[in-house]
């Protein structure tokens, strides 16, 4: 079960995840974030579970690509909204679940139009 308006923001540069956690404050979210995949691992291993995960690829410790590898291995994970905010999409497939893509450097009206899009009503 998630928790309706709760993101987890998973992105390796602080004054990206700051600005990204204060729009999405703004915008009625409630903020958790994640420094890297493996920090973001394990607050999903946890309840709630977020609404929405937006998730950098390029991290150190765990990539984004690690990081879906066990989202989408977790049966109680496998239908987790995620969207991948990154400029690493061009050079590499995408990891296999994603349901949307915001590029870098980010739009915000974009990212919240994405997130309108991908998150189920409570």
């Amino acid at each position: 079960m998630s928790t309706p308006n709760l993101v987890l923001l998973v992105e390796d540069h602080a004054d990206s995840r700051e600005l990204l956690e204060e729009f999405l404050t703004l915008e009625g979210f409630t903020v958790e974030t994640a420094g890297n995949g493996l920090s973001a691992w394990e607050r999903l291993s946890r309840p709630p579970l977020p609404a929405a995960v937006l998730l950098d690829l390029m991290m150190p410790v765990m990539s984004g690509w690690e990081l879906m590898r066990h989202v989408r291995q977790d049966a109680r994970l496998s239908a987790l909204p995620v969207v991948v905010v990154s400029g690493a999409g061009s050079s590499q497939p995408l990891p296999e679940g994603i349901r949307a893509t915001v590029p870098k450097p980010v739009d915000l009206f974009e990212l919240r139009a994405t997130l309108d899009r991908v998150v189920s009503p409570g």
